[in-house]
């Protein structure tokens, strides 16, 4: 029986600290997420520390996976990473920990070809390790809109659809919103791609050019997208379906991999 086994996804942490203790965490709505279809599945979360690892321990954690999936958070990546340097003012949280674990867990994880699924800082991680770079403030980028969320408004009204993506032709998504040229999606991010990085191809455009979804054909399955589809797949079809396309990605690779 195809389902008989649950699938274990892996999820990214970041590390937080509260007072003079830090705690590896990821947020319940992606881990929720992950269990809203009929596939079974056990989320695994991975502490940020993966580069701590000696390769023989990566290695067994990342044969034992069936996916991956990249979380949103709090922080952005720090801009060294595409070799730029923080923005006078700058009050943007950062993750080292989570940096560095999750350079480490990309270079594992491309390796092994396991699927990805990538979502808003995930997004942005993936296209900077592939050589991007990034916008640091979209709302002060000529030509670009602000894709801020209103902080005000009640957290359902801020993970609401904001405004519509393009679908590109030939793409992940394209094939998976067949009756749909455009669909509505989130808006939560501060940073945006400038630059996309090498061996990506766009899957969605919003309405100003900026990149909100890419993918790398050369995986077996990588999908990254800028706005939240994890957020109330139940209330959201469009969000379910790439929850499900991403778990049914999953699926494949541990069938295929039980075969070799």
């Amino acid at each position: 029986m195809r389902n008989a086994t649950p699938l274990l996804i892996g999820v990214c942490a970041d590390l937080i600290v509260r007072g003079p203790h830090a705690y590896h965490q990821s947020g319940d709505k992606y881990i929720r997420a992950l269990l809203h279809g009929d596939t079974p599945v056990v989320p695994l979360v991975i502490p940020a520390l993966f580069h701590r690892l000696s390769k023989d321990c990566q290695a067994a954690l990342i044969n034992k996976l069936d996916g991956i999936l990249l979380t949103g958070s709090y922080s952005n990546l720090h801009p060294s990473y595409y070799d730029e340097a923080e923005l006078e003012g700058d009050d943007a949280e950062r993750d080292p920990h989570r940096d560095a674990s999750n350079w480490a867990l990309f270079d594992s994880v491309i390796a092994a070809d396991l699927p990805m699924l990538g979502i808003c800082r995930g997004f942005q991680e993936l296209n900077v390790y592939f050589g991007g770079s990034l916008h640091h403030r979209l709302h002060e980028a000529e030509g670009l809109m602000d894709h801020r969320e209103d902080k005000t408004q009640p957290v359902e009204q801020q993970y609401a659809p904001a405004h519509a993506v393009t679908l590109c032709h030939s793409g992940i998504l394209s094939a998976w919103f067949t009756e749909q040229h455009r669909i509505q999606v989130n808006s939560i991010h501060m940073q945006g791609i400038k630059n996309l990085g090498q061996g990506l191809q766009v899957e969605a455009r919003a309405d100003d050019g900026l990149i909100e979804a890419f993918s790398r054909p050369e995986s077996s399955f990588l999908l990254a997208v800028q706005w939240h589809p994890e957020w109330r797949p139940e209330l959201y079809p469009q969000n379910a379906r790439i929850l499900a396309g991403f778990v049914e990605a999953c699926q494949n690779w541990r069938d295929k991999r039980s075969q070799a």
